[in-house]
């Protein structure tokens, strides 16, 4: 388990302590703080695809609760308890929002450790159906007009 004070920038630029390689994820797109009590914040950088938590779009910090679902714009998922706690649990409804008086989690100073999971990349079926679907349009429109000369 990873000790407080900690911050994990997440997104697409090298620099980030955890990246995905997606379109849809910003270059700095999120951040995680970790404070001296190993509660865990997320905080959306203000992204286009925005951040999610259980399916909710957050715009304040929200302090993550076992079995909470992260999303990073509309398909990347985030497995945070595996990466920071080392484990897995079950799933959470409603993410519990900081208030606006509490201290801003993302004013600490930046963490250099870089993850061994630089990389997550799992994909929504719903989102790969989409594109299998706007293939196969592709590929039809391709051969009427090859048929049709």
């Amino acid at each position: 388990m990873m000790k407080g004070p900690k911050i994990l920038r997440i997104g697409q630029a090298e620099e980030n302590d955890v990246r995905f390689l997606d379109s849809d994820i910003g270059a700095a797109h999120a951040e995680i703080f970790i404070d001296n009590e190993n509660n865990v914040f997320l905080t959306d950088l203000g992204s286009r695809s925005h951040t999610f938590v259980n399916g909710h779009i957050i715009s304040d910090p929200v302090i993550l609760q076992a079995g909470d679902k992260v999303r990073l714009g509309s398909s990347a998922t985030y497995d945070w308890e595996y990466h920071i706690l080392g484990k897995r649990t079950e799933r959470r409804e409603e993410p519990k929002k900081v208030s606006k008086t509490a201290s801003n989690p993302t004013s600490e100073t930046q963490s250099t450790t870089k993850t061994n999971q630089s990389q997550e990349t799992k994909k929504d079926p719903i989102n790969r159906d989409l594109w299998i679907i706007l293939a196969a349009i592709v590929l039809l429109l391709f051969l009427l007009n090859v048929i049709t000369g």
